[in-house]
């Protein structure tokens, strides 16, 4: 395994290493090309699979070919089995080198059954380590796993360690390319062949292994291993002085320590590789590292230098062909003036990253429809050689039976007449079955017309699905910029809305203007589920969905919903009852968010188609498994029921056509749709059940986590907030009603607030007083709350530097949560928020104080 200064003894090899020593001879296609005419029988097979080798190495891919068929005949006709099996490895290459997944695996698996008659049990290992890897190029991640390690058990005890270094690397990514991707044990193989190849001295091979654990480790945000691996990865390509790979390692460097917030420390790598680049020099490399440069910059605040890079960055782009990191260059410099600020230039380079990319798109697609030609074009070939195959040995077999008429002519002269009528007939069946044979040529040669016919259909369907496909990726990126700006511009003034009206009912109200305020405080609910729904469905249509792991009491979920539902229901004379059954615990652990949107719905609904009667919610203990509680949820009114066709398309993906079964009633079903899709994701089960003119149930099961005894108890006790009296709060926020709001919120408890209306304020207030927290707006002009956040993780004052930082953001997407986090906040809360919300997330960041 690689440990952190695994790199520093490799480097004193390094230095007396002689990278380069070539043996001539079997390498030397002349030689070959003489002694092939020299040799005959086995010896000469030999020869012509180290020539099909050769040249495959050379990218002659259709004299590899010729050669390796060749070797395959003629070890055939000699009975020599191990050089059989040697062509059609080298067959298998040649297949697999133009593409053709279906034959080259045939070919390798005619070799593993011959070295499986011969007992070679590294034959069989090299076959199996084949196979694995055209199963890992048709995607059959576990398939691949399977043969790999088939061939590990084998390389092991025979110590063949070059074989196990491939086999290694090839099993770290097939590890990535499952479904699910297992990067703990594709690096743990990367670390296995990187130090397989340092022990075999092949150290350019070692590097790179070590730039692509780097690039995983990345991803999964292990920012020192991967610093591990790149300064391993530098200090082989400066050994050998490999320029071009020690820019691209100095440039990940510094991407690493960008991502790690340390924007000074990165600074000095990027010069470094910007100065190797330039050296080299490396255009396209150039390009990259000044677009980091600006970046970095950017999160330091030096705009004048973050804009001269990007400047830089976009003049190259301009000079160098589309490659497929030129669009994601030019979508990161536009992204790069939007911060900034510049608009235009943003918009300019966005309509540059949209061309590249569709130029890029245009390549790949050509690429792929040429891949594919080659592909069957391979297949047909081999269908042709099968063919021509059994037509000369047909004419083989008359040859044959020629020159033994030719004989029995001469040892049989008294018997003449009756040898030419046997003859006669012989021949006259010998030709009959020659025209079968040329027939079923000619209907083969028809197929493989029909099929170059079809390829082209299929190439004009490829070209056609990979061109819808761009249009819905592009569709589904506008659309979710759309709704996460819907969110942030709804969500901000229903927190002020919200807010407003709560502090309005502490206010002792009169009994008419309580019962507007509750009604407008129902309103507001409302329509926060309903943004929640929108976005949720967005975000299970793109897979981005994610439900919370809290604990939570259920008993309060339930309260919460019947207190927000008393009004509606009272106002159409009915009656709202929520009962728990026996066994129901106090405490459980889950998203109660997605629970309250679920039941919200559900009411929803019944309130809408119920007249007269009531609606009962029941919540009962379904079954206990394994520390896993699953509840029973019923939603029952008394409303007039639905028919059989209508409770068949309840649940239904959302739609609005002229069928929908709730347009005369004014309603999308869009709320039950979304239900449907949040229970089943939780592993849950919902369904709808009616009788017309009595009513309709609606039952949900979902299963939650029981919560040990210990934690539970400590749970269960009285919720106070004296501790938080005299609490100094810093609440960052540009907007003046969301200022009163959250200050006269807090205050009232025994608080006490100091304001600051954007980032550079809250810097200067941090400079003239302590505070216990800070409540961080994400969205302020002047200085946002990221870049705020990273300014005072870096204070020299350690009080300053651990202060706890609550995020208020009006976004429902996980990745401004996570953002968050990467920042150095501590929490965060989303708009609108309630007391009890805020409160709680405060109480948790100063429960220590209590």
């Amino acid at each position: 395994m690689m440990k952190t200064n695994l790199y520093f003894p490799y480097l004193l090899v390094l230095l007396l290493w002689i990278p380069f020593s070539l043996s001539a001879g079997d390498s030397d296609p002349k030689e070959l090309l003489e002694k092939l005419e020299s040799v005959q029988g086995q010896d000469k097979v030999d020869v012509l699979n180290k020539l099909s080798s050769l040249r495959l190495a050379e990218r002659d891919a259709t004299e590899a070919k010729e050669y390796a068929r060749e070797a395959v005949e003629l070890a055939k006709r000699l009975g020599y089995q191990q050089g059989e099996a040697k062509g059609l490895d080298n067959l298998g290459n040649v297949f697999l080198s133009r593409n053709d997944d279906e034959n080259a695996m045939e070919a390798y698996y005619e070799a593993y059954e011959i070295k499986k008659n011969l007992n070679d049990e590294k034959g069989i290992a090299v076959s199996n380590l084949n196979i694995g890897k055209v199963s890992l190029l048709k995607k059959d991640a576990d398939a691949a796993l399977g043969k790999f390690r088939e061939a590990e058990k084998i390389f092991e005890s025979k110590n063949d360690k070059e074989n196990l270094a491939i086999l290694y690397e090839k099993m770290g990514r097939a590890y990535l390319a499952k479904t699910t991707p297992e990067y703990g044990p594709a690096i743990s193989n990367y670390e296995k062949a990187f130090d397989i190849k340092v022990e075999l001295e092949d150290y350019f091979d070692a590097a790179v292994i070590a730039q692509s654990m780097a690039d995983h480790q990345i991803k999964l945000r292990s920012y020192e291993q991967a610093s591990v691996s790149l300064r391993s990865a530098m200090g082989i390509f400066q050994s050998i002085g490999d320029e071009r790979k020690i820019g691209e390692t100095f440039h990940s460097m510094a991407q690493v320590k960008r991502l790690q917030n340390y924007p000074e420390d990165a600074v000095d790598l990027y010069e470094q590789a910007l100065a190797v680049r330039r050296n080299i020099p490396d255009s396209l490399g150039i390009a990259e590292t000044l677009t980091g440069i600006g970046m970095n910059y950017y999160s330091l605040g030096n705009n004048s230098k973050a804009v001269e890079a990007f400047s830089g960055a976009g003049e190259l782009l301009e000079k160098l062909p589309t490659t497929s990191i030129v669009p994601d260059l030019y979508g990161a410099i536009s992204d790069g003036y939007e911060k900034l600020g510049n608009n235009p230039l943003a918009l300019q380079f966005h309509k540059k990253y949209s061309a590249t990319k569709d130029e890029l798109f245009n390549i790949r697609r050509a690429k792929a429809t040429a891949d594919t030609r080659i592909r069957y074009e391979s297949m047909f070939e081999a269908t042709d050689l099968k063919n021509q195959n059994e037509k000369q040995q047909l004419e083989l077999e008359n040859g044959k039976r020629r020159r033994n008429f030719l004989m029995g002519l001469v040892l049989l002269g008294l018997a003449l007449a009756g040898v030419l009528y046997f003859s006669y007939r012989r021949k006259k069946k010998d030709n009959l079955l020659l025209e079968a044979k040329n027939t079923e040529i000619k209907n083969k040669n028809e197929e493989i017309s029909e099929k170059n016919n079809a390829l082209d259909n299929l190439n004009r369907k490829l070209v056609d699905e990979m061109a819808e496909r761009e249009s819905i990726e592009q569709s589904s990126f506008a659309r979710e910029k759309f709704l996460a700006t819907m969110s942030n511009e709804m969500r901000t003034p229903l927190n002020i809305i919200g807010g407003l009206t709560h502090m309005l009912i502490e206010q002792d109200p009169r009994k008419d203007q309580l019962e507007h305020l509750r009604t407008l405080q129902f309103s507001i609910n409302n329509l926060v589920v309903f943004i929640n729904d929108v976005l949720d469905f967005s975000k299970i249509e793109a897979g981005k969905i994610a439900f919370e792991t809290v604990d939570f009491a259920p008993r309060q979920t339930l309260n919460e919903i019947e207190d927000r539902f008393k009004l509606p229901v009272r106002d159409k004379g009915l009656s709202l009852n929520v009962n728990f059954g026996e066994g129901v615990p106090e405490k459980l652990n889950g998203d109660p968010v997605r629970l309250n949107q679920v039941l919200t719905n559900l009411i929803h609904t019944s309130l809408k188609y119920t007249d007269q009667g009531s609606i009962d919610v029941n919540v009962e203990v379904h079954e206990l498994v394994n520390k896993t509680m699953t509840l029973l949820l019923t939603v029952k009114d008394t409303g007039k029921g639905l028919d059989k066709a209508q409770i068949d398309k309840m649940f239904r993906k959302f739609s609005r056509s002229s069928e929908d079964i709730y347009d005369k009633e004014g309603s999308s079903g869009f709320g039950l749709a979304i239900s449907k899709r949040l229970v089943d994701l939780q592993n849950g089960k919902i369904e709808a059940n009616s009788v017309e003119g009595e009513g309709t149930t609606f039952t949900v099961l979902l299963p939650y986590k029981l919560i040990g005894e210990k934690k539970k108890a400590t749970e269960n006790g009285s919720k106070s907030y004296a501790h938080l009296v005299g609490s100094k709060i810093l609440l960052v926020e540009d907007n003046k009603i969301n200022q009163l709001v959250v200050q006269k919120m807090l205050t009232k408890l025994g608080m006490q607030v100091t304001t600051a209306d954007n980032g550079q304020e809250a810097l200067d207030r941090l400079g003239e007083d302590y505070f216990d927290l800070a409540l961080m707006d994400i969205q302020m002009p002047i200085m946002d709350g990221y870049r705020t956040t990273a300014e005072i993780r870096k204070s020299q004052d350690e009080r300053i530097k651990e202060l706890p930082i609550i995020a208020l953001t009006a976004s429902a997407y996980l990745t401004e949560k996570e953002k968050a986090k990467l920042f150095g906040m501590n929490d965060h809360v989303g708009k609108p928020f309630g007391p009890e919300d805020l409160l709680e997330k405060i109480n948790h960041q100063l429960k220590v104080k209590v």
